[in-house]
């Protein structure tokens, strides 16, 4: 079931992109500091895009590994704690 709907989220998306590149053909002009460059509209779009997802997802790697590194911790202080109940029962 979860690999039929990322099939179909993944058409989706083919034709959204599909549609955007055939509604923005014209060209566009691009300036920076130093002069300037004509690309496709829809080419900007889609740099812009994976852009944004390059970033977010370099966002959500440094989230993810502060919750790692936090479980790795967790899991250490479990472990010493678990000994320390071993020890404990086993005098008792």
């Amino acid at each position: 079931m979860k690999t039929k709907l990322h099939y179909i989220a993944v058409l989706l998306l083919i034709l959204l992109i599909a549609g955007l590149s055939l509604a923005n053909m014209e060209t566009v002009k691009i300036s920076y500091l130093f002069g300037y460059f004509k690309l496709p509209l829809i080419i900007l779009i889609l740099i812009s895009v994976l852009l944004g997802a390059i970033v977010a997802s370099l966002i959500g790697m440094g989230k993810h590994l502060a919750i790692k590194n936090e479980l790795k911790e967790a899991r250490k202080e479990l472990e010493l704690q678990k000994q320390k109940l071993e020890a404990t029962l086993q005098q008792v």
